[in-house]
């Protein structure tokens, strides 16, 4: 499996939950973070600007968390019969999977089983996506608007709860 994005939130947690699964995991991440990717499991751990080529062929599943992973890399990436996953649609994206190839257009529902299980390994300490300030909901925009500007917080996660 690759995964684009292995340290934003869903990256972080998919790597965690693959791994957990006797998965063989590599990601991509910002340049500095390397070591962090390393220390969930990820091996190799590239850039977002990953030459493809040395990795060709390697991953039955790549998971695009951040929809930044151009469609010929990932294409790229791929093991024969694989799939690509990409979390953010477009209409490109869209059409891209009407067509014969490794894009496909997935509907998800919730599996109450599932969700639980994830939720039991969040308790257990065995999911962990670090929280770096949580805020009431009345100061969620405001927080929102920071992390999309400032870039900030860093070492974490925005939780916005209910007042």
């Amino acid at each position: 499996m690759f995964v684009n994005g292995c340290l934003g939130g869903v990256g972080r947690a998919a790597v965690q939950l693959a791994t957990r699964r006797g998965a063989v995991v590599a990601g991509s991440c910002r340049p500095g973070l390397a070591h962090l990717a390393a220390e969930l499991g990820v091996d190799p751990v590239v850039g977002f600007d990953v030459d493809p080529a040395p990795l060709a062929g390697r991953f039955d599943l790549v998971l695009d968390t951040a929809g930044t992973l151009p469609g010929r890399t990932a294409r790229t990436l791929l093991a024969p019969h694989g799939r690509i996953l990409d979390l953010v649609p477009s209409m490109p994206k869209l059409v891209r999977s009407l067509l014969p190839g490794p894009y496909s257009l997935f509907g998800g529902r919730a599996v109450t089983a599932d969700l639980q299980a994830v939720a039991d390994a969040a308790a257990r300490g065995d999911l962990h996506v670090p929280v770096a300030r949580t805020v009431p909901l009345e100061k969620a925009i405001p927080a929102l608007a920071e992390l999309e500007t400032a870039a900030t917080p860093r070492n974490g996660k925005l939780v916005v709860v209910p007042a």
